[in-house]
Parts: structure tokens; sequence; C-alpha cells
């Protein structure tokens, strides 16, 4: 990855928050598949997602928003209504490391696959899919949340692809904290493309590793006009495993 002089800037100011200045991170993120009884619905390399260590578990997650890009028409809420035939994740580029997921546990009748409820609750709502894992064929690390509050100006980075990377090794790509918004956060792209396309699901993490996030939308400046990307944060996945322990 080419590094700007403002990323360089950024690396050198990730040390005082980090024993990681450099951002390098192992293996995190893959690939989903997914594939519907009626393969009219079924899509391929659509987004992202990372496997969560809580307590001595381990999770698949992805972005909710994922199944408003890939569902069936008898889907109109947040579950697959019997049509799911198979969701697998891989390394983008290690297919042969499948990941199989069992089943999707917050699923929610009250929440809707309408892209017009999405945006209308985009800021009071989360973005998160919890599955548990049938079987784990990946050497991919799963990754644990991170439980202080994020810094103004802190680094963040976004690990996964974008529909336009090509197969290769996991992209990093290098953003700086802002602000909170409800159940997001902003962040400012300091060595990322302009189009993320296809890292919807992918972690956003902190310099040590700890995920503060998921990639999910954008969001605009109103003076500036300056495009931010907006992850929905992890307050939901805090709050559905202290009850899932209960």
């Amino acid at each position: 990855m080419k590094l700007s002089f403002t990323g360089f800037l950024v690396m050198l100011f990730s040390i005082g928050f980090s024993q990681n200045p450099m951002g390098i991170f192992p293996l995190t993120t893959m690939v989903n598949n997914i594939e519907y009884t009626d393969s009219n619905f079924s899509k391929n390399n659509i987004g992202c997602g990372f496997l969560l260590k809580v307590d001595k578990d381990t999770f698949a997650v992805t972005a909710k928003h994922i199944l408003l890009l890939a569902k069936t028409d008898q889907m109109k809420t947040i579950g697959f209504e019997g049509g799911l035939k198979s969701w697998t994740m891989h390394p983008k580029d290690k297919p042969e490391e499948q990941l199989i997921l069992g089943d999707l546990l917050n699923e929610d009748k009250t929440d809707s696959t309408n892209w017009d409820f999405f945006n209308r609750n985009y800021y009071t709502n989360h973005d998160w899919l919890i599955f548990n894992i049938k079987e784990n064929n990946s050497k991919v690390k799963p990754i644990e949340l991170r439980k202080t509050e994020l810094k103004n100006g802190e680094p963040l980075y976004v690990l996964g692809w974008t529909y336009e990377d090509t197969v290769g090794l996991q992209r990093t790509y290098i953003y700086t904290y802002i602000e909170p918004k409800g159940t997001h956060f902003n962040m400012r792209r300091i060595n990322a493309p302009e189009n993320g396309s296809g890292l919807s699901g992918s972690p956003v993490v902190d310099a040590d590793g700890f995920v503060v996030g998921t990639i999910s939308g954008m969001d605009e400046n109103p003076e500036t006009g300056e495009q931010y990307s907006s992850p929905c944060n992890v307050d939901f996945l805090v709050k559905f495993f202290e009850g899932y322990y209960k």
C-alpha cells in the first residue's frame, strides 16, 4: 500500500496510541457468499465479514444491510424465512479456507429489509448480523471488542477488500476518528479509496486490532461537503452479548 504524507503523519501519531504504529494486522477479514434455495437471489463476494471472539466463544459477524442487497422476495424482516441454503465466508485470496455459518442469532421481526426504513433509522438502528459457526476451515484470526471510548483524531483501520480490489492480500485502509453520531460514528479518510463499495461488513479496528465498528455507510459535513465514512459502532454487540451470556 502506497502511503501518503498525511498517512505517514497519522502513522507517527499512532505511536501514542499503540505498540503497533505501522498498522500491520493479521488476516482478519473474509468475503460473503450467500446461497438461497432459489438461486436467482444468491450472491457471491457480497461485502465482507469477520470472526469475533467473545469470552471463550467465536462468532461470525457482518453488516446487516448486506441482507438488503441479497434477499429473497419473502424476506421483509431480518430473517431468512426458510429460504437460505448456505452462508459461507472465505478470505478473498484463499477460497479453500471456507467458514460455514450456522444460525442467525439476532433475527428480528420488528426490523425491516426496506432501504427507506434503513436510511430513515440509520443513526438510531444498528447494522450488525451475528451468526454462530457450523464449520471453520479458515486460518483467520478472531478479533475482540474494544471496551474504551475512541479519542478525537485517533487512527483507525479498515481491513478488507473493495469490489475493485483484485484477489490478493487483505487491504488495510487508514482513517482518523472524528465524532460519534448515534449508533454510528464519523471518520476521515486518510489513505483509503473514495469508492469503498465492497467493504460493507469489514471490521474497523484500532491500532491494537480491537474492533470498534463495521463499515456501514457515508455521511457528509454540511458546511464543507467533505465525505466521511460512517461505520456502525459496537454498542449493539456489547448489549447483545450481555444478554446472550445471562
